[in-house]
């Protein structure tokens, strides 16, 4: 009995520094004050108005209401492509908090992927109160979108743990991140749907699992349709099963990541 309380005492002080941590990300990423407020609003509005100009003449006519077609696209996308790049600086970042504190190293990644977390789901918010007034009405499959989320917040968090690891180990990480973001961008359905690749690159393009996932948001959103369970089932397979990986890493490699980051 003394264990248990102690194991559930110690598991409600992590519980505490990870959303005290987090709310201080959330508030380092410039998002305290009303502006930083409004930012989070305007970056994915000042992104979407930019790729509708340019692409909504090339992809209108094949992709009905392509406004809400690139605004699921772009949402899902940024949260990934944000929460992954916070994190792989994260450990470097909190370098003098995990060299004068013990705790689970693992509680920084997560508090860098939950402040981003906060900005994503208002975004959501906004989007769901949105959407209407551009002639995509709610249904019933709306409700499965958090089922979508955490499938997301899944993979974000098993690719997370593993980044601050490669980027204690290569100093180039971060430069090689952006260009590999960059890419993934390209080769995701963000803002094009897939039927303009050509069949035989199609596979490659399903190899990526945020296409998965992005495809889901966009069928329960738009069309009120149920996601594909297999394709779902098996990104949150692989994702649970990278999750481990990164949570066994990254507690394996704790001390060569501080000796590292002290270099």
């Amino acid at each position: 009995m003394i264990i248990r309380h102690d194991t559930r005492r110690r598991i409600g002080a992590y519980l505490d520094l990870l959303r005290e941590m987090a709310g201080t990300e959330f508030r380092l990423r410039d998002q305290g004050t009303f502006l930083g407020f409004l930012w989070t609003l305007l970056y994915p509005a000042l992104m979407f108005a930019v790729l509708y100009v340019v692409f909504v003449k090339w992809m209108g006519h094949l992709v009905e209401n392509y406004g809400a077609y690139l605004l699921i696209g772009l949402l899902f996308w940024n949260f990934f492509q944000k929460s992954t790049s916070s994190a792989l600086t994260s450990l470097a970042r909190r370098y003098s908090i995990l060299r004068n504190f013990r705790f689970p190293r693992e509680i920084v990644v997560f508090s860098t992927v939950a402040a981003v977390l906060y900005s994503f789901l208002l975004e959501t918010a906004v989007l769901l109160v949105f959407l209407p007034f551009i002639g995509v009405l709610p249904k019933p499959a709306w409700l499965l979108l958090p089922f979508i989320v955490a499938t997301l917040l899944l993979l974000a968090a098993g690719v997370s743990l593993l980044l601050p690891i490669l980027a204690a180990e290569y100093r180039d990480m971060e430069r090689i991140w952006e260009v590999l973001m960059m890419t993934m961008f390209y080769v995701t359905p963000v803002f094009y749907p897939l039927s303009v690749i050509g069949e035989h690159l199609r596979p490659m393009l399903y190899l990526n699992p945020v296409t998965h996932i992005i495809i889901a948001a966009r069928g329960c959103l738009i069309d009120g349709a149920l996601p594909n369970p297999g394709a779902l089932a098996g990104v949150a397979l692989f994702s649970a099963l990278l999750f481990g990986a990164g949570m066994l890493a990254l507690r394996k490699f704790e001390y060569r990541i501080m000796d590292k980051l002290m270099e």
